[in-house]
């Protein structure tokens, strides 16, 4: 299968993310072309492609600006192939967090215009040595809220769950 899988990422987990989507999917037999949403693609034929996964993290509840004009200028082609949207956010790493996650997906369907044929939320990164006093602040009372304590970088993405959902849909929409 060719698949293509375009991300976009603000501090690099969703990049991390499409990376080991894209190994996992070529150690599979699957040729992936990996595309960051925010360069040029004037050589893409999405006619070229088997199925189509963006992934896109979450910040100030909404998806990355590229990602989002990437799938308005596509979503005619789009609608033509199996397409995943795989979520990045905090909300889901934390208890009761589905309904938040979920509704980001829901606002970046509605605001691009196009519904993807499935949907995979995954947890992301903190990277408090990387933030600047400013934005420690934002993470720690606004993203956080009273969700717990957290000192330090941390990684939610749980790798397993994510391979396993990715297979599952490339084998069911083959």
């Amino acid at each position: 299968m060719n698949i293509l899988l375009v991300y976009g990422s603000t501090e690099g987990q969703t990049r991390k993310i499409a990376e080991f989507c894209a190994e996992r999917l070529g150690a599979a037999g699957h040729v992936v072309d990996l595309r960051d949403s925010r360069r040029r693609m004037v050589d893409l034929e999405l006619s070229a492609f088997d199925m189509v996964i963006l992934a896109g993290s979450v910040h100030q509840k909404t998806h990355q600006e590229s990602l989002a004009n990437f799938t308005i200028a596509h979503r005619k082609a789009l609608k033509s192939v199996p397409t995943l949207l795989i979520s990045v956010s905090l909300a889901i790493a934390f208890e009761n967090g589905e309904a938040e996650a979920r509704g980001y997906t829901d606002s970046f369907a509605e605001y691009v215009g196009f519904e993807p044929t499935g949907v995979v939320l995954v947890a992301g990164a903190l990277k408090f040595d990387e933030y600047d006093y400013y934005m420690n602040q934002i993470v720690e009372h606004v993203v956080l809220e009273n969700r717990g304590e957290i000192e330090g970088d941390r990684e939610f993405t749980d790798w397993d769950k994510l391979g396993d959902a990715l297979d599952s849909f490339v084998t069911g929409n083959r």
